[in-house]
């Protein structure tokens, strides 16, 4: 069933065979933990495998704009005494590298159903990713990353990046009136109550009605969406920490950057950081929703005649049971 486990603790409870009920949490993390199944799909081991294989390819390949976003991280200086001279500014380069529009290749003649609605999503959420690929290897400090860095990073990041992303789109170009997950497929309010998914499309919604409240500018969401990628962590920590937390640290000064292009005065713009940042926050308990969604509907896919494409069917196995069973860190700006 769909059970959203939280532990009233630490996430170290002592699982036992007398004190196994205490804690369902800390339960299916050592589940987890162990390799076991979860529902009555087996989860093979791909971590290590194919995931990863295809990942490294698409992130070993020579991105078209790689030396100026190389060339431009090589100059950048991380260090908050020093200003950056004679390079184009980040921003810049952020609405440079952003993403073409993606359509769903959905067929809006044919009759919906729950099945077809959810194939058509999963296989977006497959080109999208490779998307997410592509922009992530043009994102000046990415690249310095060890390889298996920026992997991990991905797995963790792709379902926030594309639910942040149909956000903005449902934002510019619907007003935040409807769910824009491609010109092609865009849910209005009565879509989305005949949809299997009603309760995840309003948590969903909340997401663009906040950018139409917030007046969310261009340059704002973009070094927002670059932390996104930078906002969950291995327990254990990366390999490339000091690097991750340099390039999370100049994000964050792009994006007062950003607030500052339009808000005037030191009051203002610190309330502004406040409320931005309190959005990426509220960002992990509705990635928590799409993951155990998304987790629950792969286990029943085949009862629920729903196809997952190859690659997003890998990144699902491999990560997703490990993401919610709290073996990840959160990254947040403000204490709960």
């Amino acid at each position: 069933g769909q059970h959203n486990y939280l532990c009233a603790g630490r996430n170290d409870c002592i699982v036992d065979k007398i004190r196994r009920k205490n804690c369902p949490a800390c339960r299916l993390r050592k589940c987890c933990q162990a390799g076991m199944v979860l529902g009555g799909r087996k989860l093979k081991k791909f971590n290590k495998i194919k995931v990863v294989r295809t990942l490294d390819v698409a992130l070993q390949q020579p991105a078209a704009l790689q030396d100026e976003s190389q060339s431009l991280t090589q100059r950048l200086s991380f260090s908050p005494n020093q200003e950056i001279q004679f390079v184009p500014p980040m921003i810049s380069v952020l609405r440079g590298i952003e993403p073409e529009v993606v359509y769903a290749g959905y067929d809006n003649t044919k009759p919906e159903t729950p099945s077809s609605l959810l194939t058509s999503l999963n296989h977006l959420c497959e080109r999208q990713l490779l998307c997410v690929v592509k922009w992530s290897k043009l994102l000046p400090g990415f690249r310095n990353l060890h390889i298996d860095d920026q992997i991990t990073l991905i797995q963790y990041s792709w379902m926030s990046l594309m639910v942040f992303a149909m956000g903005w789109r449902s934002y510019k170009h619907v007003s935040g009136q409807m769910l824009y997950f491609a010109p092609d497929l865009i849910l209005n309010e009565q879509r989305m109550k005949e949809s299997s998914f009603y309760s995840l499309c309003l948590s969903m919604w909340q997401l663009p009605q906040e950018f139409v409240r917030l007046q969310v500018s261009q340059e704002e969401f973009l070094c927002m969406k670059a932390l996104l990628l930078l906002n969950t962590i291995p327990l254990e920590g990366l390999r490339s920490q000091s690097q991750f937390d340099e390039m999370r640290t100049s994000y964050i000064r792009e994006l007062v950057k950003a607030i500052g292009l339009r808000q005037k005065g030191v009051v203002a713009n610190s309330q502004r950081f406040y409320q931005l940042t309190k959005l990426l926050d509220s960002m992990h308990d509705l990635v928590k929703q799409l993951h155990l969604f998304c987790l629950n509907t792969f286990l029943q896919s085949r009862a629920l005649s729903v196809e997952f494409p190859e690659m997003m069917s890998e990144v699902i196995a491999a990560q997703l049971p490990k993401i919610l069973a709290g073996m990840v860190k959160p990254l947040l700006f403000h204490k709960k």
